[in-house]
């Protein structure tokens, strides 16, 4: 994202939110599909590249969940 989560304007915050819950739970199915497939053996780092992924997902959804709290009731144009 180009602009600082500070600078958005509410609208644009639910935006960045929606996109970060989709691409959240694509990467959950996909971890699944490739992380469940029996007779294929996966190096141990593939399983750490997907949780720090998600991870990473999930404190930026966090985040904006919280700027979100906190703008709520107050005009946040940018």
């Amino acid at each position: 994202m180009a602009k600082k989560l500070t600078e958005m304007s509410k609208e644009e915050l639910q935006h960045a939110l929606a996109d970060l819950q989709a691409r959240l739970e694509e990467l959950e199915e996909e971890r699944e599909f490739v992380l469940g497939q029996t007779g294929h053996h996966l190096p141990g780092h593939t399983r750490r590249k997907y949780e720090a992924e998600i991870e990473a997902l999930k404190a930026r959804i966090r985040e904006i969940e919280d700027l979100l709290k906190n703008t709520s009731g107050q005009s946040n144009t940018a």
